[in-house]
């Protein structure tokens, strides 16, 4: 099964992050395909992920997020998975 996560960003010290990486690793040890969506990674990334980095330009939090969804849901249509989630 290919699953994408969607993550804002990504850093190895945040609680919900944390979190993520146990989930998305436990996916992936379960045999299936990871695929991450983040504006921003900082740290090591599992080989195991296909990360992809989502270009944003806009200067606000909101035309950020903005951006980013209408990009993912983009490649989506394109790129197709079994099962996503958005954390936030």
């Amino acid at each position: 099964m290919r699953v994408a996560f969607c993550l804002y960003k990504y850093f190895p010290f945040g609680g919900l992050q944390r979190d993520f990486m146990r989930i998305a690793q436990t996916v992936a040890a379960r045999g299936h395909q990871v695929r991450v969506y983040t504006q921003s990674w900082e740290g090591e990334c599992p080989d195991n992920f296909e990360l992809i980095r989502v270009p944003v330009k806009s200067r606000t939090n909101h035309g950020r997020n903005a951006e980013y969804y209408a990009w993912v849901q983009h490649h989506l249509r394109d790129h197709p998975v079994d099962s996503g989630g958005w954390i936030q």
